[in-house]
């Protein structure tokens, strides 16, 4: 088991893709909104969707969220370059399997995890999704960013649960009530004892930056297992934000997350 990982979304200047379903822009896969998605046309084995950061970032970590009908035959091949032709480039992940994990959500909607193995910079990101046989491609939300992971892990006390947003009364007859709503994933983990310096120069900043109003992905251990999907959470944190200075050297801090494209 390795050490949680935290990354904060770079933003995305710019999409294109070799294709898209009407209503499926390209750029929807900087959209933070449920079910606001980029959808590829249907009828090929390969889609393609070029992510344009503005100007050169570092990445070491890339995440795709909310990937409906994603199935073990599909595959991501990542390159990287600072020119829009790709005819210079910087990183060259070569055909690997697009799903994190073999074993699916119960939302159906499939997660991807790439890292890399050290950062590069560059301003365009191109993903080609392979094994298609005539579906389409769906990325509900694209990550790239660089990975927080702590000297020290989260203990136990972790919990894990959901979010439901549906609600039940009953009627002054006694008549249940009943209105379903959608049932978003959540997590809360404690990191009991980060270092001073990693609360000063890392945490405070990025709880300052995002608030409860952006989001995070958080992925409770990275390593390969038919199990990593659903150890991949995106969305905003929730409850008490701030950190506690616990023991001399060590602080505290709780981070809850409510998963989007569940």
């Amino acid at each position: 088991m390795s050490n949680a990982i935290i990354v904060k979304p770079l933003p995305i200047a710019a999409a294109n893709a070799s294709s898209s379903a009407p209503g499926h822009d390209p750029s929807y896969v900087d959209n933070d909104h449920m079910g606001v998605v980029w959808k590829s046309g249907a009828g090929v084995d390969t889609q393609t969707i070029v992510l344009d950061m503005g100007s050169p970032v570092s990445v070491d970590t890339l995440l795709l969220i909310g990937c409906t009908g994603a199935t073990d035959t599909w595959t991501l091949w990542v390159h990287a370059a600072n020119v829009a032709d790709f005819s210079t480039v910087l990183y060259d992940s070569g055909d690997q399997p697009f799903l994190a994990g073999s074993a699916m959500p119960v939302s159906g909607r499939g997660r991807a995890l790439h890292m890399l193995p050290a950062p590069v910079i560059a301003r365009y990101w191109q993903l080609t999704i392979g094994g298609l046989a005539g579906s389409a491609a769906v990325i509900g939300r694209a990550v790239l960013g660089r990975k927080i992971q702590f000297e020290r892990n989260f203990v136990f006390g972790a919990a894990f649960g959901v979010k439901d947003m549906s609600t039940v009364d009953f009627s002054t007859r006694g008549v249940l009530l009943r209105w379903r709503g959608v049932k978003l994933r959540s997590v809360a983990v404690t990191f009991s004892s980060v270092y001073r310096d990693e609360v000063e120069k890392i945490v405070h900043p990025l709880i300052e930056e995002i608030g409860i109003s952006e989001p995070i992905a958080l992925v409770t251990d990275p390593d390969a297992d038919e199990q990593r999907q659903n150890r991949i959470w995106f969305g905003p944190l929730v409850g008490d934000l701030g950190t506690v200075w616990a023991k001399p050297g060590a602080f505290e801090w709780r981070a809850s997350v409510v998963g989007l494209h569940a």
